[in-house]
């Protein structure tokens, strides 16, 4: 055991001299999980569009409007019923849809929202009901937007409302009626409003609405939240996202698949010192020794699967005091890189008997591990892939160990959950370690 622990230490510290092959291992995974979790973070996560779930507690025709408007506006989709019609949501159901990530926001008409719908014009500060916007406050960029889009929504309805003859009329009958039954105004400031709502009901009924042009031009697209310097009333709440079982921050996803790119570098550069040896007479030197071959392959095995925890651990010790990266389950991390690591192992002495020469080994081990990339989620991940390409990647060990490591970080998995990955990826090592030692014995290694 003393000369597998000699020869490993050999390996490794032959490995740390050698800083082309440590940029490889240590540098370029860790610049890939920054460089894409940044450029998704940037845009706010992986995401699917504004998904609003609609609460219509007024059932009003004027709250019908609006959301028939928001529905029809190309920048949001909305629940809609098999026949068409709008899907009414409760407000807690609406509120678990957002807090599990199933929809962007909610939108709330509360009751009384269509009784009076030119309180609007009193700004945030009126009298009329709120609209409440629900969002995950880490969706900002999707929440300035969607204010936007309620407000010309909300005022796109109220422009149909007022250029509908018979509504004005009905609407200023109202008022009347309101104004006559009220006995806290000044019997003169009564009669001067009560003229003028009389000659505003005689000037509509002499003139057709629709016809007099009123916001018809070509600015109402794309309106803001303002008319005429007043703000329509909308509360925006924050509905804090629950994070079971789904990436917290885009460095979840990014960091397992820049730690799998070292485990190849290590892989393969540990492939290259073998076939080095064979070509240098180094390993024929060691036969000379009182050295079997099993204790040559056993110390090289135990460097790689050495060098591939501490890869993984530096990965996740970099994303956890730099990124903010939160491992959920640190015993089954511990599981997940022991099991990781014995598939790279295995993996690294296939490519060794891959060639006789470095240039060999170097293009056909890359021509082997790319492929497990690209289908194993190293370059796009898992969950972006399309489900034909996720049924293909289970022959690829990459896969297995970015769902290892994903289901320690932030996946919930438990024990029961990753003993299917560990076994597949020990599976893959054991596999690949034996075709490699057998290869290599047949070819005089």
């Amino acid at each position: 055991m003393n000369t597998v622990v000699t020869l490993a230490k050999k390996d490794i510290k032959v490995l740390l001299r050698d800083k082309f092959a440590m940029f490889w291992i240590v540098i370029f995974p860790l610049g890939y999980a920054v460089f894409f979790g940044t450029v998704f973070g940037d845009s706010g996560g992986p995401r699917a569009g504004m998904y609003v779930a609609l609460v219509d507690e007024d059932g009003s025709a004027y709250s019908q409007a609006v959301m028939e408007q928001l529905a029809a506006h190309d920048a949001v989709l909305v629940d809609a019923e098999e026949s068409g019609a709008l899907l009414n949501r409760s407000l807690d159901e609406a509120r678990e849809l957002v807090q599990k990530g199933q929809r962007t926001a909610y939108l709330r008409l509360p009751a009384g929202f269509g009784e009076n719908p030119y309180a609007l014009f009193g700004g945030a500060s009126g009298d009329g009901p709120q609209l409440e916007l629900g969002i995950d406050p880490g969706r900002q960029a999707e929440a300035g937007m969607l204010q936007g889009v309620v407000m010309e929504t909300v005022f796109g309805a109220l422009q149909e409302r007022m250029l509908d003859t018979d509504t004005v009329l009905a609407d200023l009958g109202e008022a009347q009626l309101s104004l006559a039954e009220a006995d806290d105004v000044d019997p003169t400031q009564k009669f001067v409003l009560t003229t003028f709502l009389s000659a505003l009901k005689g000037f509509v009924s002499a003139f057709d609405m629709g016809q007099l042009g009123l916001g018809t031009s070509d600015d109402a697209d794309g309106a803001d939240a303002t008319v005429g310097g007043f703000g329509a009333p909308l509360a925006v709440v924050d509905v804090t996202r629950q994070r079971d079982g789904e990436p917290r921050s885009p460095y979840d996803i990014t960091m397992p698949q820049g730690a799998v790119w070292g485990l190849l570098s290590v892989a393969l550069g540990f492939g290259i010192t073998l076939v080095r040896e064979r070509s240098s007479g180094t390993l024929v030197r060691l036969r000379m020794a009182p050295v079997s071959h099993a204790q040559l392959l056993g110390g090289k095995a135990l460097a790689c699967f050495t060098c591939c925890v501490g890869s993984m651990v530096l990965a996740i010790l970099f994303g956890t005091v730099v990124l903010g990266l939160r491992v959920d389950r640190p015993d089954l991390l511990v599981l997940a890189m022991f099991s990781t690591a014995i598939a790279f192992t295995g993996l690294m002495m296939t490519v060794s008997v891959m060639g006789k020469t470095e240039a060999a080994v170097a293009g056909s081990s890359w021509g082997l591990t790319m492929p497990f990339a690209m289908i194993g989620g190293g370059m796009i991940p898992l969950m972006f892939m399309p489900e034909w390409l996720q049924d293909i990647s289970v022959v690829s060990p990459v896969r297995w160990a970015i769902i290892s490591l994903e289901g320690a970080i932030w996946r919930d998995f438990g024990w029961a959950d990753m003993a299917t990955p560990s076994l597949v990826l020990i599976g893959f090592g054991a596999g690949f370690f034996a075709l490699g030692v057998f290869i290599f014995r047949r070819t005089g290694g």
